[in-house]
């Protein structure tokens, strides 16, 4: 047996602890709430874009500092309001979009390469049809990332 007693207050055992909700001397803490993410249109993506291509020589390394995503997000305040639907564009989500449109543009762009053995435009996608449909999924298995673009263009590209 430990050094515990059985009815120390130290032991792991529990003592039918009860926490009454209307009790105001021990209120229950407050339910966690999660913040909206950030939904993008086309156009806000776009509008980003262009913001960071004005921007491109705060970049070092390819990779923007802090202040450049609180004035993208800043900016994105100001000229793209967030509905009562969707949550503000902060510097956090300005960053991950950023990173999750240029993830998806390296992956069109592998796509497109000769090696990958698909035919890819910008206006069909990858065209995957019957009788390739087993080398694509055999493709999506080693490049999971560009299973999106079955079918689907790469809606940005025909933006810009």
């Amino acid at each position: 047996m430990s050094g515990l007693s059985v009815g120390s207050p130290r032991s792991l055992h529990s003592h039918s602890l009860t926490i009454n909700p209307l009790d105001l001397q021990n209120p229950l803490p407050p339910p966690r709430t999660r913040k909206k993410a950030a939904v993008w249109t086309m156009e806000e993506e776009g509008a980003l874009l262009d913001f960071l291509a004005s921007h491109l020589s705060q970049a070092s390394d390819g990779n923007f500092k802090k202040a450049t995503w609180n004035t993208a997000a800043a900016h994105m305040a100001h000229n793209h309001p967030p509905s009562p639907d969707n949550s503000n564009k902060t510097a956090e989500s300005c960053e991950w979009k950023f990173k999750a449109l240029k993830k998806s543009y390296y992956t069109i762009a592998n796509l497109k390469l000769v090696a990958s053995g698909f035919a890819y435009d910008d206006e069909h996608g990858a065209m995957i049809l019957l009788d390739n449909a087993n080398l694509w999924d055999r493709y999506v298995k080693v490049h999971k990332d560009v299973k999106p673009f079955h079918n689907q263009p790469y809606q940005l590209i025909l933006t810009k």
